[in-house]
């Protein structure tokens, strides 16, 4: 059997999945990150280099949902990642260090190894309300206005999962 991929040129809600990163700490505590909805708007860039493997940058943004805009309150209002840590408060400094390997897994199937590790980002707009005679940031008067979560791997396997991998893409078995 061999794999066909194909670009669809359209993107569609099966491209949006849920991105978790799970790994540990030093002391062995599991740590996850969620991203929901997720989607990597991301090119695909291929470098094949002599005497090297080929490792393809994958990018997930968070996506929210339409009814996340629809809020009565500011209460209401969730971003769309989460970090779950399995210890707590009484753990120590150095037990909470969090190391670099982890695995990622798109729509529920681990997808892919790395090289070169992972990293995610979450990128916040603040704005300040201003009035006249603040002399600069006034408690109670910040919102968000934005915010992007982001998670970023390099993939060294990636070739059975690219419809996973990259939205608007087609695989056929022939």
């Amino acid at each position: 059997m061999a794999l066909t991929i194909k670009g669809t040129g359209i993107v569609t809600t099966a491209d949006f999945k849920d991105v978790v990163w799970t790994g540990k700490t030093k002391n062995g505590k599991s740590v996850t990150i969620t991203l929901k909805n997720a989607i990597n708007k991301g090119n695909i860039d291929l470098s094949f280099v002599e005497k090297d493997d080929t490792v393809a940058q994958l990018v997930f943004t968070a996506a929210y949902s339409n009814t996340d805009y629809m809020v009565s309150t500011a209460g209401d209002y969730e971003e769309p990642w989460t970090i779950a840590y399995a210890g707590g408060n009484s753990d120590t400094a150095a037990g909470t260090i969090l190391l670099g390997a982890g695995v990622v897994s798109i729509g529920g199937v681990d997808v892919a190894l790395t090289r070169g590790g992972s990293q995610f980002t979450v990128e916040r707009e603040f704005r300040n309300i201003n009035a006249d005679g603040d002399r600069g940031t006034v408690k109670d008067r910040v919102v968000i206005d934005g915010s992007e979560a982001t998670l970023t791997l390099n993939a060294l396997t990636f070739l059975t999962h690219m419809a996973d991998a990259f939205a608007a893409i087609n695989v056929a078995t022939t």
